[in-house]
Protein backbone atom coordinates (compact mmCIF):
# COMPACT_ATOMS: atom_id res chain seq x y z
CA UNK A 1 0.00 0.00 0.00
CA UNK A 2 2.72 2.58 0.69
CA UNK A 3 4.16 2.01 -2.82
CA UNK A 4 1.06 2.61 -4.06
CA UNK A 5 0.21 6.14 -1.74
CA UNK A 6 3.91 6.77 -3.16
CA UNK A 7 2.98 6.74 -6.97
CA UNK A 8 -0.25 8.93 -6.17
CA UNK A 9 1.72 11.64 -5.15
CA UNK A 10 4.57 11.15 -7.11
CA UNK A 11 1.93 11.12 -10.66
CA UNK A 12 -0.37 14.36 -9.20
CA UNK A 13 3.07 16.32 -8.37
CA UNK A 14 5.08 15.22 -11.38
CA UNK A 15 2.35 16.10 -13.69
CA UNK A 16 1.11 19.95 -11.29
CA UNK A 17 4.73 20.84 -11.92
CA UNK A 18 5.29 19.58 -14.90
CA UNK A 19 2.42 21.78 -16.49
CA UNK A 20 3.46 24.48 -14.54
CA UNK A 21 6.91 24.30 -16.00
CA UNK A 22 4.87 23.57 -19.60
CA UNK A 23 3.19 27.46 -18.73
CA UNK A 24 6.34 29.34 -17.85
CA UNK A 25 7.41 28.26 -21.34
CA UNK A 26 4.37 28.79 -22.85
CA UNK A 27 4.16 31.89 -21.53
CA UNK A 28 8.08 33.01 -22.27
CA UNK A 29 7.30 32.56 -26.14
CA UNK A 30 4.01 34.51 -25.58
CA UNK A 31 1.54 31.61 -26.71
CA UNK A 32 -2.16 32.11 -25.43
CA UNK A 33 -2.19 28.41 -24.22
CA UNK A 34 0.13 29.89 -21.35
CA UNK A 35 -2.53 30.96 -18.68
CA UNK A 36 -4.69 27.39 -19.56
CA UNK A 37 -1.59 24.92 -18.62
CA UNK A 38 -0.97 26.93 -15.26
CA UNK A 39 -4.55 26.42 -14.34
CA UNK A 40 -4.19 22.62 -15.22
CA UNK A 41 -0.63 22.61 -12.99
CA UNK A 42 -2.61 23.88 -10.24
CA UNK A 43 -5.37 22.09 -10.23
CA UNK A 44 -3.72 19.15 -10.68
CA UNK A 45 -1.32 19.85 -7.72
CA UNK A 46 -4.46 20.77 -5.59
CA UNK A 47 -6.15 17.38 -6.80
CA UNK A 48 -3.12 15.30 -5.20
CA UNK A 49 -3.27 15.25 -1.66
CA UNK A 50 -7.42 14.09 -2.29
CA UNK A 51 -6.04 11.59 -4.18
CA UNK A 52 -3.42 10.44 -1.87
CA UNK A 53 -6.32 10.29 1.26
CA UNK A 54 -8.88 8.06 -1.13
CA UNK A 55 -5.72 5.67 -2.29
CA UNK A 56 -5.06 5.20 1.65
CA UNK A 57 -8.34 4.82 2.29
CA UNK A 58 -8.72 1.99 -0.13
CA UNK A 59 -5.46 -0.05 1.04
CA UNK A 60 -6.36 0.08 4.53
CA UNK A 61 -10.36 -1.14 3.52
CA UNK A 62 -8.80 -3.68 1.35
CA UNK A 63 -6.44 -5.02 4.14
CA UNK A 64 -8.92 -5.22 6.86
CA UNK A 65 -7.76 -2.28 8.23
CA UNK A 66 -10.98 -0.71 8.96
CA UNK A 67 -10.46 1.98 11.46
CA UNK A 68 -7.51 3.38 9.63
CA UNK A 69 -9.94 3.38 6.44
CA UNK A 70 -12.19 5.02 8.79
CA UNK A 71 -9.79 7.75 9.19
CA UNK A 72 -8.52 8.24 6.23
CA UNK A 73 -12.42 8.57 4.86
CA UNK A 74 -12.92 11.20 7.28
CA UNK A 75 -10.21 13.28 6.87
CA UNK A 76 -10.61 12.70 2.67
CA UNK A 77 -14.16 14.24 3.57
CA UNK A 78 -12.82 16.89 5.52
CA UNK A 79 -11.10 17.91 3.20
CA UNK A 80 -13.26 18.14 0.26
CA UNK A 81 -15.94 20.03 2.26
CA UNK A 82 -13.64 22.64 2.91
CA UNK A 83 -12.82 22.47 -0.33
CA UNK A 84 -16.66 23.21 -1.79
CA UNK A 85 -16.75 25.36 0.75
CA UNK A 86 -13.80 27.49 0.09
CA UNK A 87 -14.75 27.59 -3.92
CA UNK A 88 -18.89 28.37 -3.06
CA UNK A 89 -17.55 31.70 -0.59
Amino acid sequence: MNRTVSLALWAGTLTGVGLCGAATLAYALDLEVASHLARLGVIALFITPPLRLAVAAGGFFSVGERRFGAASTVVLVALLAAAVHAALR
